[in-house]
């Protein structure tokens, strides 16, 4: 097993024996921290994550329904408890998920009241188009609006909402206090800025810049009362860890990420907001702004020409 197969949380520190046999095209789960698990596959597709507990499992963005049966089996290699929850990050993924496999194991599929809205206000499948996902209505379901506390086995799991439209108008993020885990979906990628999906999705860039401002805001970081254990005298002791950066995030896709990284991206995109903010008052145009644009600036984050241009339309249009 390379490197360069395993691209999904593949930069976990911890790692469990029962992860994927080296060489094997097989995917396993990796350990994140105590009870959150992140699957890692052999090719760069969606991260799905999994809170193990007493009570039963947490899905976190399981994949479409060919690769349940895989995913199923990484499953079982970790744990016997049944999967009793399943919850998606975006409207995308929910009409995607399989959400017959998941009824048959009496889970529970949980979903925000913008997610089911935007999943089922989609067109039904056109014949002439071939075969497309149809609007999908999961059940057995819950629907939430801002959101939702689960205590499996004493575990809280918080499951929010984005208040904004923001990748989409339905985003969902969940934490895990006591792990210090915060599972995000596409609406965060330490790499870049996000594809906002403006069309049917209903997304809006400035929306997702005050979207990951509730993220950050939502966690807070405390010093642990504990004492800490001393490092052992011959050691050579690591650079400490500022909260921030023991706070794990887990994107959409690609490898895990940290909370100060979430936040170097939020300070950055704020700083190009107001550079739009300018341009949308004097109306310049969105290959002007382009053109005009400190590059140096911004240019680190990768999809930065059309995340600009997507927040110049954004803000000229209010």
């Amino acid at each position: 097993m390379t490197r360069a197969l395993f691209a999904t949380c593949a930069s976990v520190i911890l790692v469990l024996a029962a992860g994927p046999v080296p060489g094997s095209s097989a995917a396993g789960f990796r350990k994140v921290s105590s009870h959150f698990y992140c699957l890692e596959t052999p090719t760069e597709t969606a991260n799905t994550g999994a809170v193990i507990t007493g009570d039963g499992v947490l899905l976190i963005d399981p994949p479409p329904a060919p690769e349940t049966p895989e995913l199923l089996n990484a499953l079982r290699n970790i744990t016997a408890k049944p999967v009793r929850w399943v919850v998606y990050t975006d409207y995308q993924r929910l009409r995607a998920g399989d959400s017959a496999a998941f009824q048959k194991m009496d889970a529970l599929i949980i979903g925000s009241k913008e997610q089911d809205r935007l999943a089922a206000s989609m067109p039904a499948a056109d014949p002439s188009l071939g075969a497309q996902p149809e609007p999908i209505r999961p059940n057995p379901r819950f629907l939430f609006t801002r959101q939702l506390h689960l205590f499996p086995a004493d575990i809280e799991v918080r499951i929010l909402a984005v208040r904004y439209k923001a990748r989409t108008a339905g985003d969902v993020f969940v934490f895990v206090p006591s792990e210090n885990v915060l599972a995000v979906g596409d609406l965060f990628n330490a790499s870049g800025y996000p594809l906002i999906d403006s069309g049917p999705g209903e997304g809006s860039a400035p929306g997702w810049i005050d979207g990951l401002k509730q993220v950050i805001d939502s966690v807070p970081l405390l010093k642990s009362a504990m004492p800490q254990p001393k490092p052992e005298p011959t050691a050579t002791p690591e650079p400490a860890k500022t909260l921030e950066e023991l706070v794990t995030v887990i994107p959409g896709h690609g490898a895990p990420a940290n909370l100060q990284q979430m936040k170097d991206l939020h300070a950055i995109a704020l700083k190009l907001r107001a550079e739009a903010a300018r341009a949308a008052s004097y109306r310049r145009s969105r290959e002007e702004f382009l053109r005009l644009l400190s590059w140096d600036a911004y240019g680190s984050y990768g999809n930065l020409e059309a995340f600009a241009g997507q927040l110049l339309n954004d803000l000229s249009r209010k």
